[in-house]
């Protein structure tokens, strides 16, 4: 039998030894150590950089559930799904460091499908043309303007040179092209678009282009569309 003295110096030791173990799996380190890697900073600096085909050197090592399906979203090629994932996030895996990013895409998206619903639709098919119009005699024309003269060759240039020149707005990347030219006809029900390829995605813009990058930031507010500013003469990347 153990005298009384000995359990109570046993009881004692494991006493000590519980605390300093308390101690130590509690202190900073260990506990910054459990936690699960963050990738929100790297999702909003490609975002923001159009770079959204980057995703895919991380989306591996992603394991935060709010995360990898904000990232499943961004590179998924299908609009309705994108939209089912960005909900499902806030729904079931708020992130205040990604809420934001996907209620934006979410509401972009909805604009984007009113947009559409809302095109006006003609009661009834424009009349045909009247026939014998194209037959009438040239005399009928005297009065119509001249044409006017055409340009001098150095004026051409400079004109196909300021096409080149300026900023313009982008709407998005897609890796599908078919999902590009969607967007593009959603948008040019208010502007010209045009598709063009960089990198390996389909990139939607507007063909116009504007001399500073504030005219072209002013644009976008005038629009129910999502965009940032690019340079034309950027090269592709």
């Amino acid at each position: 039998m153990l005298s009384e003295k000995r359990l109570l110096r046993m009881r004692k030791s494991a006493a000590s030894l519980c605390f300093a173990l308390s101690v130590v799996l509690l202190s900073p380190p260990v506990l910054h150590s459990a936690e699960e890697h963050s990738y929100a900073q790297t999702i909003q600096q490609y975002v923001g950089e159009d770079k959204v085909y980057l995703l895919e050197n991380i989306r591996q090592n992603i394991t935060r559930p709010s995360e990898k399906m904000v990232v499943d979203a961004l590179l998924c090629e299908s609009g309705p799904q994108a939209i089912e994932l960005f909900k499902k996030q806030l729904r079931d895996y708020p992130d205040p460091l990604l809420d934001q990013l996907s209620t934006s895409r979410i509401s972009a998206y909805r604009l984007a499908l009113q947009s559409t619903a809302s095109l006006p639709k003609l009661s009834r098919p424009l009349p045909p043309p009247k026939p014998g119009l194209a037959e009438i005699p040239d005399t009928t024309r005297q009065n119509t303007a001249p044409l006017p003269a055409p340009l001098p060759e150095r004026s051409k240039k400079e004109s196909a040179m300021s096409e080149k020149r300026g900023f313009t707005l982008q709407f998005g990347s897609f890796a599908n092209k078919e999902a590009a030219e969607a967007l593009a006809d959603q948008i040019s029900v208010y502007e010209t678009t045009k598709t063009i390829r960089q990198g390996g995605l389909f990139k939607v813009r507007l063909k116009k282009a504007y001399a500073t990058r504030k005219e072209a930031a002013d644009v976008v507010k005038e629009m129910p569309f999502s965009a940032i500013v690019v340079d034309e003469n950027e090269a592709p990347h």
